[in-house]
């Protein structure tokens, strides 16, 4: 591995030695610094560290002897390497590398072969390496574990403990810019047997003075100086530098790699400038779960990976501008979200183009109205672009089964399952609904005319629930023009000023080079999704995801009490749920920031509503953008009776109860009216409770809160005006503020803690993919809403 004073060793094995005049791969490894497929030698602990995947192969030319030689091959975590280390020895072996970006421990098994008598033993070597701040990280390596002897003496075990430094990391603003471009190091080496005074040191820089070209030296205790020069392009580098000892010129060495992950440097071709190309289909979340039951399967796309998709084209060099291919989007409060993401692309100079190859619906619309043009191809359908929302009551059917349905509600717009005790919709339901409908057609109507520079009569005009072709809605301005991805890609590249042809990649696959040694997690980002129950969360085959209180409890404790965050966001996508649960969660927040210090901010996705949002208000501010539905303060119950059926049925029902009120409980009896007025009291008590709750959080008047409540659900700007939330934004303006209220310098860069929901069992998500897969193209007809170019039949097969 490292020390090349271990085959002097095999010599003299009880004193350490100089090395020999074999230089390091690069020039100045050290096992605190070493990264890629070059760990494989120096710190197997770090494999994988800058790069997913690398081949290295080098060639040393030493003075009197023919050239030595090495490779590696590297994936992951995983190598494989080879090398010759001396006239007739060579060394092969096999390296890997585990744990977190923090620490990390690496295995090492070699086999070293005397080549002129075919001998050979099998070594042992293991690593460690820790980086607890962008600005230091320490690595040790314990060599020839297994004391193997070759060539007739044994190869002592060996220690060699390194420290690295990055100086101008120190700055924060600079630790993820300027301060990855200097490292110091400062290795030292011992050979178990030796004295204390015998140790060998070695000390190494880099120094990387423009993007891509990087000087590389190194000193061998007192004899050896080594001098070289990196040069590194976007998906290969060459390297190379040469060694004096004693003055004297003892080696040089070239290497050459090529590997996944993309530097940034200044030696990029101007052909390696290309545009992105990312796509964006299905029902937006913010986590991807797959749901199967009776009536369907469907799963959600995350959308964590698309944000991070479009942050990388922000900032890599090379791309230039961005093809989004829509198709079947849903999710509006994540699609909002999403645009300002675009918008800064499209103020760094980057044009972004959608292409919506099959048509789209209200969501493909809205995110593609955020770009610089739109095109859609000649045959692809846009159908029911207006709103619609249907009512039903049941109540009469379901008398007419001989069940009942009792209810007690709070809140005169408290509308969840009305539907089950009600003969048709009531004026206050009807208010609400026609009110949201109202407030979304607006923000459509409003953000899509003015992204478009299109009047308003012509937008409302696309969104009448007609099926529209794209020659159609060009004429009407909605798109720029019809045709096929090429034509898409023709528009984006003279934007971007490559051309008619520019080249492309998918943003997904593209990785940057892992530069800094650790992106510290100063917010914690809690997400609270699914309906809120007691217990664990859940999201199973055939249940629906679930927020439990114990689970998310859990989190919220091990995310406050982090000793590296200093904030803590709770993203929350809940329509709510469980009385009990909500207080529960809602008590772990308020305590753990109580007792911790630390701010708590809210970010209200999809739906942040009733319990979901008696969740959010011991926060110190909450965020949710115009498309979050929230509020909707009010507290129900419901109790199903089959009295009726089992009258119908002959079925005799005969009832001992100790306790006046024990009958409301039963499923076989209706309400009786004491029975109604004992839950109605019941009910006034919650929801008097969770005013009071509103009105401590918000830091608002009791009775501005009643006006508020009322069961009401309330979309972003209204709910801001009531004093519901403090500001419009997504889950990025939360963690900004976050950081604000926490003290972290705007430039520091911070990688988000994150706290998930506990992933399904392994058979849960390959069952649910098969389903899903069979449900799509079973319902795809149906789901396609327009004409179809089908044969019923071929004759003859």
């Amino acid at each position: 591995m490292l020390s090349a004073a271990a085959l002097a060793c095999a010599v003299a094995p009880a004193r350490p030695q100089a090395p020999l005049p074999i230089p390091p791969v690069l020039g100045h490894e050290s096992v605190a610094a070493a990264e890629g497929a070059p760990a494989a030698l120096f710190n197997p602990a770090a494999l994988g560290s800058r790069y997913p995947a690398e081949a290295l192969f080098w060639s040393t030319q030493v003075p009197g002897r023919a050239s030595d030689w090495g490779g590696i091959l590297m994936r992951g975590g995983a190598a494989l390497h080879g090398r010759r280390l001396a006239p007739g020895v060579q060394e092969w072996g096999l390296a890997a590398g585990w744990g977190r970006e923090r620490e990390r421990s690496g295995l090492g098994v070699t086999w070293r072969v005397d080549t002129e008598t075919r001998d050979f033993v099998a070594d042992l070597a293991f690593g460690t390496r820790a980086r607890p701040a962008p600005w230091l990280s320490a690595g040790l390596l314990a060599e020839h574990l297994a004391e193997p002897a070759f060539r007739g003496a044994r190869l002592p075990r060996t220690y060699t403990a390194g420290l690295a430094l990055r100086p101008l990391a120190l700055a924060r603003p600079l630790a993820h810019g300027w301060g990855t471009r200097l490292t110091v190091t400062a290795d030292v080496l011992w050979v178990e047997g030796a004295g204390r005074g015998e140790a060998l040191g070695r000390f190494g820089a880099e120094f990387e003075p423009v993007p891509g070209i990087v000087l590389r030296g190194a000193v061998d205790g007192a004899r050896g100086v080594r001098v070289g020069l990196g040069l590194l392009g976007v998906r290969t580098a060459l390297h190379g530098h040469a060694a004096r000892v004693d003055g004297a010129r003892a080696s040089e060495t070239w290497a050459l790699s090529a590997h996944e992950g993309e530097d940034r440097t200044v030696l990029a071709p101007a052909a390696a400038r290309r545009v992105g190309t990312l796509r964006l289909a299905g029902r937006l979340a913010d986590e991807a779960i797959a749901e199967v039951s009776l009536f369907g399967a469907s799963r959600s796309v995350a959308v964590g990976p698309l944000h991070r998709a479009l942050a990388g084209a922000l900032e890599d060099p090379l791309t230039r501008g961005v093809l989004l291919e829509l198709g079947g989007l849903s999710g509006m409060a994540h699609v909002e979200e999403l645009r300002p993401r675009i918008a800064r692309l499209r103020a760094a100079g980057k044009p972004v183009v959608a292409y919506l190859e099959t048509g789209g619906g209200r969501a493909d619309l809205y995110l593609a109205a955020a770009c610089d043009r739109i095109v859609a191809s000649e045959e692809a359908l846009f159908t029911a672009l207006g709103l619609s929302a249907d009512q039903r009551s049941y109540r009469p059917f379901l008398a007419r089964l001989g069940v009942r349905v009792d209810r007690a509600s709070i809140g005169d717009y408290k509308s969840a399952n009305r539907e089950l005790s009600r003969d048709s919709v009531g004026a206050a339901d009807r208010e609400a609904l026609d009110h949201t409908l109202d407030v979304l057609q607006e923000t459509f109507v409003a953000t899509f005319a003015a992204d478009r520079g299109v009047a308003r009569e012509r937008v409302l005009a696309a969104l009448d629930g007609r099926a529209w072709s794209s020659a159609q809605l060009a004429a009407l301005g909605v798109v720029d023009s019809v045709g096929y991805r090429e034509d898409a890609l023709r528009v984006l590249g003279r934007l971007a000023g490559l051309g008619a042809r520019p080249r492309t990649a998918r943003l997904a696959r593209l990785v940057p080079a892992a530069r800094a040694w650790t992106l510290p997690g100063r917010v914690a980002v809690v997400y609270a999704s699914g309906e809120i129950v007691n217990g664990r969360s859940g999201a199973g085959l055939l249940a629906d995801a679930t927020l439990g209180a114990e689970t998310l409890a859990a989190q919220l404790e091990r995310a406050f009490k982090h000793r590296e965050v200093r904030a803590v966001v709770l993203r929350v996508e809940s329509p709510g749920g469980y009385v009990t649960a909500s207080n529960l969660m809602r008590h772990a927040a308020e305590r753990w920031k109580r007792e911790t210090g630390k701010p708590l901010v809210v970010s209200m996705g999809r739906v942040a509503a009733s319990g979901g949002y008696y969740l959010a208000t011991p926060a110190d501010r909450i965020l949710a953008n115009r498309f979050t539905a929230t509020g909707s303060i009010g507290v129900v119950a419901l109790r199903p009776s089959l009295e009726g059926l089992f009258e119908r049925q002959g079925i005799r029902q005969d009832f001992f109860d100790r306790g006046e009120y024990m009958g409301g409980w039963s499923l076989g009896r209706d309400w009786e009216p004491r029975h109604q007025a004992a839950a109605d009291s019941f009910v006034a008590r919650s929801y008097e409770v969770f005013l009071d709750k509103v009105a401590a959080g918000r830091r608002l008047p009791l009775e501005r809160v009643r006006e508020a409540a009322q069961g009401r659900l309330w979309y972003g700007e209204d709910a801001r005006a009531r004093g519901l939330v403090d500001a419009i934004g997504g889950l990025e303006d939360a963690i900004g503020e976050a950081r604000r209220l926490a003290g972290i310098p705007a430039g520091e860069r911070i990688r988000p803690l994150e706290f998930r929901r506990p992933r399904p069992g392994f058979v849960d998500r390959l069952i649910g993919d098969a389903l899903i897969g069979a449900w799509a193209r079973l319902t795809a007809p149906l789901a396609a809403g327009g004409p179809m170019y089908l044969a019923e039949g071929v004759p003859g097969d």
